[in-house]
């Protein structure tokens, strides 16, 4: 019954592959269906009551919750949840939030029953109005993949002086952070400011907090240093209002300052991330102190053939890495035909509208394509999300890994990877899961070992014996682990924020941080 409930759900929302979260009667039943470490039932059972992200026991069991091996779990944190829970037997509940996906949750009961009566069946309603929104938190492997409700608004001491900053975050997994008399208030999970009512939310918060911190004006304000994104133009608004200062700030430097080594060298390895040169970036290696992080290495730079629809149909993106006959032959295999591939080589012939990324997480989407894990992103990260999930229980081998110079960089070749992923594939017989695991663990392993090298080369030529990772690719666990067994054996200490999110919900923090510094070395 549950499964089927999870199902109309998802037909309803138009989410047919995102998983959901369940919510637990409580932490000991959680242990029957995931692995639950100490750690983790102390997060579970904390007063801040997050999703916890954990590993199923059986990753055939609750597939239409989640098709994953993992599962998110949390237990009930309102009277309501255990009122609730009085009233059921079954020990569990799928839950969601009030919203269509991509838009911020509705707070008001009248407009709840105009804009869900076709996906919701019933409404239990309350006296009490919703005053701020708050996501849920999210918390995997001790790590916080989203700040919010028990979580923030987080304060953090951060001497910058006698200013006022405002940070309006990233564009993706937003959220703001606004410093004044040497603290840095940073505000609940915002989501995603490419949609226009996440928009207006992202310009209700910074209102809302700058009253509840008696800030009024800001000497600085900083942003993104992508030139459309929607938060960098009202960033530009408020400055021509209220006369503050504007300082951009690169995405993946964000990500650096966000952490608190000083000097160090930085890994960051994420989606993307509007590079210096224009490129999309994604997989860097930055060295040196806070505000002068010199970029020294990245993954190779490779070509998104349509730009975005690359990264929402990963086939292109392994097209793009791979333009070889072996790749056509799969594709049309697949059900491709000839006129698109002919217009697939035309564009990267032409160079019509092919961006260029060094970008870690489109390297995973196109071996997750080549491996034929998923051939279409349907929500944010799926393609690597479920490459990490096939590797589970695979056998990782030893790959040659190829570096190269680039001007004053370091490379790690990634087509010289996914080629020996390619010669893998075509070895494996068709339908053999357990060869696909092998090559998807391999894959992961060699990939976290090139980015490993790239930094303790760097570590030893800059010698510092510091090293920050950063990203929402740090999540995936046996790249993270790889990293970390990798730096440490070098004889070098591996910095992870466990304070702020890997992810994009460090990156207002870290712009508040960097931007001070620049406007101080400035």
């Amino acid at each position: 019954c549950i499964e089927e409930s999870a199902g109309e759900l998802k037909r309803r929302l138009g989410r047919s592959e995102q998983p959901f979260a369940i919510m637990v009667r409580n932490s000991d039943y959680v242990s029957q269906i995931a692995c639950i470490s100490s750690e983790e039932r102390l997060f579970l059972d904390s007063a801040t009551r997050p999703i916890v992200v954990l590993e199923k026991r059986d990753r055939t069991a609750h597939t239409g919750i989640s098709n994953l091996h993992t599962i998110g779990c949390m237990v009930p944190y309102t009277g309501l949840h255990h009122l609730l829970f009085s009233h059921l037997t079954h020990p569990l509940l799928v839950m969601t939030s009030a919203n269509m996906p991509g838009y911020p949750m509705i707070t008001d009961i009248d407009r709840a029953m105009a804009s869900l009566s076709r996906e919701v069946d019933f409404f239990l309603t309350h006296d009490r109005s919703i005053i701020n929104r708050c996501d849920d938190s999210v918390v995997r492997d001790g790590f916080i993949i989203r700040l919010s409700r028990g979580m923030a608004p987080r304060r953090t001491r951060l001497p910058l002086g006698e200013r006022t900053i405002l940070a309006v975050g990233p564009e993706l997994n937003s959220n703001i952070t606004i410093y004044k008399d040497d603290i840095a208030t940073t505000s609940p999970h915002i989501g995603n400011v490419r949609n226009p009512g996440t928009f207006e939310y992202l310009k209700e918060t910074i209102s809302t907090m700058g009253s509840l911190l008696g800030v009024e004006t800001y000497d600085l304000i900083t942003h993104d240093a992508h030139p459309q994104f929607l938060s960098t133009r009202y960033a530009r608004e408020l400055a021509e209002e209220g006369g503050g200062k504007l300082v951009p700030v690169q995405h993946h430097r964000a990500h650096v300052a966000a952490a608190t080594p000083d000097p160090c060298i930085g890994i960051t390895i994420d989606g993307v991330g509007y590079g210096d040169d224009g490129t999309i970036w994604g997989g860097e290696i930055f060295a040196g102190q806070i505000p002068d992080y010199e970029r020294i290495g990245h993954l190779e730079v490779v070509p998104m053939p349509g730009g975005d629809l690359a990264t929402t149909y990963p086939e292109r993106m392994l097209y793009g890495i791979l333009p070889e006959s072996d790749v056509e032959e799969i594709l049309l295999s697949r059900g491709w035909n000839d006129l698109e591939l002919d217009i697939l080589k035309a564009q990267l012939d032409k160079s019509l509208n092919v961006a260029m990324t060094s970008s870690t997480g489109r390297v995973l989407d196109a071996v997750s394509a080549l491996l034929g894990i998923c051939d279409e992103k349907t929500y944010d990260g799926e393609p690597a999300m479920k490459l990490e999930s096939a590797a589970v229980g695979g056998r990782a081998s030893e790959w040659d890994l190829s570096f190269f110079r680039n001007a004053s960089t370091e490379v790690l070749s990634t087509r010289s990877l996914m080629k020996s992923a390619l010669r893998e594939y075509k070895s494996s017989r068709s339908g053999d899961h357990h060869h696909i695991s092998d090559i998807a663990a391999s894959f992961q392993y060699n990939l976290a070992r090139g980015i490993a090298g790239l930094a303790v080369h760097a570590a030893h030529d800059w010698d510092i014996p510091f090293i920050v990772l950063s990203g929402g690719v740090a999540y995936n666990r046996m790249i993270r682990e790889t990293i970390i067994d990798q730096v440490r054996e070098a004889g070098l200490e591996l910095f992870i924020n466990a304070e702020y999110p890997l992810g994009d919900g460090c990156i207002s923090f870290g712009q508040c941080r960097y931007a001070a510094a620049l406007d101080t070395s400035a």
